[in-house]
């Protein structure tokens, strides 16, 4: 499988070559981030390959609320950076067996994970983005949770993010103020 490495301005790589054109043909390849890579430079990238935003209608909301924060990005004190990773759950029983595979957008403090949902997107953009291993839940039990390293696609990672904020949806304008 090709690889490419997406720079934290949002360019894309292939070979050490930048790419200036559609990226659709990569969707399946293989990603590395910079180590720096934040949000902000997932939607860098969006907005330099608009051919992503076909992926999910929600993106062009996201990027309208992320380009109206002028820039400036956000980072909040209650959690240390994101991780996006990915969960493989089997199901037996009761009832027929499951196999469901799923990518996830989480706020990482030290060890733990945190749910994003409650955040607003302004508020996550400068936080660094990692990729993380694979988690296999065995048949639901939370507790044990095996780890692996796998890989990631651009595809992955462009739908995933955006199905992850597409619950962080409201604008920090629009939060209630006490």
């Amino acid at each position: 499988m090709e690889q490419i490495f997406i720079h934290t301005s949002g360019v894309i790589e292939k070979n050490s070559k930048k790419i200036k054109t559609s990226v659709l043909k990569l969707l399946g390849n293989r990603i590395e981030l910079d180590e720096n890579f934040t949000l902000s430079s997932f939607f860098m990238m969006v907005r330099r390959y608009p051919d992503l935003k076909n992926i999910s209608d929600i993106l062009e909301p996201l990027l309208e609320i992320v380009l109206k924060n002028d820039g400036s990005g956000g980072k909040t004190k209650e959690i240390q950076s994101l991780l996006f990773y990915k969960t493989i759950e089997i199901k037996a029983f009761p009832g027929n067996p499951d196999l469901t595979f799923y990518n996830s957008l989480k706020g990482r403090i030290n060890s733990t994970t945190k749910d994003l949902k409650f955040f607003h997107v302004e508020t996550l953009l400068d936080h660094t983005l990692t990729l993380g291993k694979l988690n296999h839940v065995v048949f639901g039990d939370k507790e044990d949770i095996f780890q692996y390293d796998t890989f990631y696609t651009l595809f992955e990672l462009v739908e995933g993010i955006a199905w992850e904020l597409s619950f962080n949806f409201n604008p920090l304008q629009c939060s209630i103020r006490r």
